[in-house]
């Protein structure tokens, strides 16, 4: 069996004979193993390539059939902290026509004064930080793009390509043309503010969550896990 989790080692040295016989009977706290973990990553690291070493040597290892499989690993964000391109867009409208609205307000100050209660340069800085936020938001969702549109023109290039040759020795182009990839960020393009490398991913049981997908290649004859990898792609 396999556990990812702080929480769940921590319970399994409660639960389980091997565990409790690894943790030689104690039960060290979700927090103290989370610390060792990425205190000793390196360390930790090492030592798995040299298990399936040995592994190897022993002859308990012969990578004949692999099985793969996933699961979604929640990530340390909220999904509602993730904002797309489009609403973005619609935040900053707000956001600045509010601004004018406080910096005309400050202007009929001296004349009409100031509602009581309302700090008109908090008002306004706090509107002026949210969007260098939002700013920063669409530049980084707008890089993305960029990359996308980067990988989808070197494909469109070669199928273009193709249908050129095919062309070329008078022969009937396959299928339809393919479109031209667009470089300008879509409107449902989405960056989350807490964890931007996480992506918003459809999970088992139904409904979406901000995660990440871990995948695991085991061999199937001694259950050696042999290779490991998380993934931006929900598939």
């Amino acid at each position: 069996m396999t556990f990812i989790s702080s929480r769940k080692l921590e319970q399994a040295t409660n639960d389980f004979v091997a565990f409790r016989y690894l943790a030689a009977g104690s039960h060290p706290d979700h927090d103290t193993l989370a610390t060792f973990r990425r205190r000793f990553l390196g360390e930790l690291q090492g030592l798995f390539v040299q298990v399936l070493e040995l592994a190897q040597e022993m002859k308990l290892l012969k990578i004949g059939r692999v099985c793969l499989d996933g699961t979604k690993i929640h990530a340390n964000a909220f999904k509602h902290q993730a904002l797309s391109h489009g609403h973005i867009e619609q935040m900053e409208r707000h956001l600045q026509a509010e601004v004018k609205e406080l910096f005309a307000l400050a202007e009929q100050a001296d004349q009409s004064g100031i509602p009581e209660g309302v700090n008109l340069p908090e008002e306004i800085q706090r509107r002026t930080d949210r969007l260098a936020v939002m700013a920063a938001a669409k530049t980084k969702i707008a890089e993305r793009a960029q990359a996308c549109y980067a990988k989808e023109k070197a494909q469109y290039d070669t199928q273009m390509a193709r249908r050129a040759e095919r062309e070329a020795l008078g022969q009937k182009p396959r299928g339809k043309a393919p479109q031209a990839p667009d470089h300008a960020p879509k409107a449902q393009d989405q960056i989350n503010l807490t964890d931007e490398e996480s992506r918003i991913m459809p999970v088992s049981g139904g409904g979406f969550e901000q995660t990440y997908n871990a995948q695991a290649a085991v061999d199937d004859q001694t259950m050696l896990v042999v290779a490991t990898g998380v993934s931006q792609a929900p598939q």
